[in-house]
């Protein structure tokens, strides 16, 4: 083999392991690339989760409260304390509770879009979690449904079955937080989405 032939072949290989190398560093960096990318997609997607998860939580706990000042109730409410019928009682609560509604139902709606990016991610375990916390705020909603009809048949349906009054009562008053069976819910249903959440908030 002549040097110029020598010359020619070394520079084949030379080419050859300079492009399985460029090739190399190009999947190696795509596959970094795609690592980052993904990690930077579950920290967005599980921060804003988590931050409708609390948004959700709070404005339940604020439409639970059991104190209700006269402001929330409708001026004629006031000034009918004496002639006060069941449909009237019933229509005063339904005002109250149609206003503090709309702060939860706004909150399920932003906690139900977050929801489902999280499932596009992280598929059923995220799902049945979410489904907990969504599970939560329909009960309360039913509660008060309940509570408001109770108001318009002038309280018989709960002197009928006063334990069952007394659970309605429990799901839209959050009183006795340590034995109040929704706030346990709720709470168990944050604490299931902190733990499912918070290892992707650490790849950030």
């Amino acid at each position: 083999m002549s040097f110029t032939e020598f010359v020619n072949v070394f520079k084949d290989i030379a080419l050859s392991v300079a492009a399985v190398t460029t090739a190399t560093v190009a999947i190696l960096g795509l596959k970094s690339w795609s690592k980052e990318l993904k990690g930077k997609a579950e920290f967005e997607v599980g921060r804003a989760l988590i931050l409708s998860t609390y948004k959700l939580r709070d404005e339940l706990k604020y439409a639970r409260s059991p104190w209700m000042s006269g402001y929330e109730f409708p001026e004629d409410y006031q000034l009918n304390f004496i002639n006060r019928t069941p449909e009237i009682e019933a229509n005063a609560y339904a005002h109250v509770y149609r206003n503090r509604w709309r702060p939860v139902a706004k909150a399920v709606q932003e906690f139900e879009a977050q929801a489902l990016e999280g499932e596009a991610l992280w598929g059923k375990s995220i799902r049945d979690k979410t489904n907990e916390m969504k599970q939560c705020a329909r009960n309360l909603q039913v509660s008060i449904g309940l509570f408001i009809d109770d108001k318009a048949d002038g309280g018989e349906s709960f002197r009928n079955d006063p334990a069952f009054g007394k659970s309605i009562k429990s799901d839209i008053w959050a009183t006795h937080d340590d034995e109040n069976q929704l706030t346990i819910k709720i709470s168990n249903a944050v604490q299931a989405l902190e733990d499912e959440i918070r290892p992707h908030l650490k790849r950030s």
